[in-house]
């Protein structure tokens, strides 16, 4: 289950229910040709089964049904200060094209050392607002307030902070401390990280802080270009893939100009929509 998931159900205190399809019963005789048509639209294949052509290059798989309806933005920088917002890509089923449906946003701030993010997923808001260390963007202190739309009492607040060698997150009801190895950068705080190029002639070993759970021993490292489809037409982009304890393998594609405008992660994708 995913930490925002969890964090979702634990605010309405609701139960999972998991449910499968139920298998069509046959009729006698041959089905009328719109019934068979439909029947066919209808086959999914689940993850790690998918017919979809576009496997080169890997870091789209999950987007190629979204990817072609993608326009790159092509105005603004991630260095400095500056805005960014992104769609939340989900990644239903595969096919000869994978299918997508937008299903949430992130707003991003970065002013000076602080990061605000705020993402809204499922009716569940989270509001993150983050210090960084200047040289590195690694986190100093966090907090992290999660609310329900349709129901804004039904919340909770974390706050934490980093020594360089442990992380302490606290809530209302605990505390909890865990000890770190390497540089502690949140997930978007790599944003601008990316933007410097840095990685690119040196992978980046760093302690990942996603909202406020700890991701240990990530690397960051430079995969080459990579063309993609676009509603534009033909993009290249630099590839970086992520992988670590803890995560599935992520790619952020970056133009020439350091904006990073796509990031997959097989079910949870992100495309960026704004930047100023």
């Amino acid at each position: 289950m995913e930490r925002r998931e969890f964090m979702h159900i634990s605010a309405v205190a609701a139960s999972l229910v998991s449910g499968g399809l139920l298998p069509a019963l046959a009729a006698d005789g041959p089905r009328p040709a719109k019934k068979r048509r439909k029947a066919k639209r209808a086959k999914r294949h689940p993850v790690g089964t998918s017919p979809n052509p576009f496997t080169e290059p890997a870091a789209i798989e999950p987007i190629t049904g979204y990817v072609g309806k993608f326009a790159p933005i092509q105005t603004g920088s991630m260095a400095g200060d500056f805005t960014a917002s992104y769609s939340l890509a989900k990644f239903l089923s595969a096919g000869a094209k994978s299918r997508n449906q937008v299903a949430g946003s992130i707003e991003l701030a970065f002013k000076g050392d602080v990061l605000t993010a705020t993402e809204t997923r499922h009716g569940n808001v989270v509001k993150t607002t983050l210090t960084c260390r200047a040289e590195d963007r690694a986190a100093l202190s966090w907090s992290l307030a999660s609310r329900l739309e349709q129901a804004p009492d039904a919340g909770f607040t974390e706050t934490g902070a980093w020594d360089g060698k442990a992380i302490t997150v606290k809530s209302a009801a605990w505390t909890q401390e865990r000890a770190t190895s390497l540089p502690l950068i949140a997930r978007w705080a790599l944003l601008p990280v990316l933007a410097s190029g840095t990685c690119k002639s040196k992978p980046l070993r760093f302690d990942m802080l996603d909202d406020s759970t700890l991701r240990p021993d990530q690397t960051l490292k430079y995969s080459g270009a990579i063309e993609i489809p676009t509603k534009a037409g033909p993009a290249t982009l630099d590839c970086y893939a992520q992988t670590g304890r803890a995560i599935v393998p992520t790619h952020y594609l970056v133009d020439a100009a350091g904006r990073v405008q796509l990031i997959t992660q097989e079910t949870v994708n992100w495309a960026l929509a704004e930047l100023g």
